[in-house]
């Protein structure tokens, strides 16, 4: 099965020691800046290509140095770029994290790039030759969230593909009724995961449960929610599963774990597990990842990743 990913594309620079008082001194010397990539759907459609999945990317990027760096990331990874949209008005979206000395990271970021995202920037062809099309950053990617996902998603499902979408925050666009606004490219959704913080916000609500009644009437086929280092919920809608986090695996970076579980759901999901198995999959992979540093560094390739999986079941059954 191929995955098409769709949405946010980031170039990350991280640069330590930052001192507290920077805005002060004239000039302070710095390790080498750690370039990495970032962004739910290109973080996502990397995780997938570790897994040995066959994956595309639909994104926007410029003719620059950040946007040189992703495209070339994705090269590297085998993953087809030929539905990369290079945007003339906007940079590549660049986040700078300034690593403080107690470690806490400082953002400031450029990511003008987002609201040009739309739905015509996916081809016909793309969505033809993919199985599963999955969408990040709903809630973040404007011109995607006022109707672009939806129209997405629509043309997928006449050409018999399914759909996913993850979600991402926006600081800036916390009061919509989010609920009433995603409500038609629901109707289109096969697989939602968003995080706690992100259905939250969606629906008002807190509890697990609860929240996934709100969304029981939109036709999804599995609807799950990243619980962070409590692990995850996921419902069919008949049948509802806590699954916790794998415990004995030391805690490197949580970088990308969320983005890593979308990935590893997605990846069991192409290999026809079920949902709740696609979901305990998705759980040893993000156990994985926070164990190195990285978006994606600690996800394997696909076997590694099912032996463990099984190794985890087994251990699991007898405890």
């Amino acid at each position: 099965m191929r995955i098409l990913c769709v949405g946010m594309m980031v170039c990350d620079v991280i640069i330590s020691p930052v001192p507290d008082d920077i805005l002060g001194r004239d000039s302070v010397g710095i390790s080498r800046p750690v370039i990495s990539c970032g962004g739910d759907a290109l973080n996502v459609a990397l995780g997938l290509a570790k897994l040995n999945s066959q994956v595309s990317i639909v994104g926007r990027i410029a003719d620059d140095l950040h946007g040189n760096f992703i495209r070339n990331a994705c090269e590297k990874a085998g993953i087809d770029v030929g539905g990369l949209v290079y945007d003339t008005e906007c940079a590549t979206a660049v986040s700078f994290a300034l690593i403080d000395s107690k470690g806490e990271r400082h953002f400031l970021t450029d990511k003008a790039i987002f609201s040009r995202l739309a739905s015509a920037d996916v081809s016909r062809q793309m969505i033809e030759k993919c199985d599963i099309v999955y969408f990040g950053s709903a809630m973040a990617l404007a011109g995607m969230d006022g109707g672009g996902i939806a129209d997405l998603f629509s043309r997928a499902h006449r050409m018999g593909k399914v759909t996913a979408m993850d979600a991402a925050i926006d600081d800036t666009r916390t009061d919509c009724d989010w609920l009433a606004a995603l409500g038609p490219a629901l109707n289109e959704t096969d697989i939602f995961f968003p995080s706690i913080d992100e259905a939250a916000l969606i629906t008002g609500k807190n509890d697990p449960g609860e929240i996934a009644a709100c969304f029981r009437n939109f036709g999804l086929t599995a609807f799950g929610i990243k619980l962070g280092a409590k692990g995850a919920y996921i419902t069919d809608f008949v049948t509802e599963r806590y699954l916790p986090a794998l415990t004995g695996i030391p805690v490197v970076d949580t970088t990308g774990a969320g983005d890593s579980f979308v990935a590893g759901f997605l990846r069991a999901f192409s290999h026809g597990l079920n949902v709740f198995q696609c979901a305990e999959f998705a759980n040893t992979i993000a156990a994985q990842n926070i164990g190195k540093h990285g978006g994606t560094a600690g996800i394997p390739d696909f076997e590694t990743a099912l032996r463990f999986y099984h190794n985890w079941l087994d251990r699991t059954k007898h405890q």
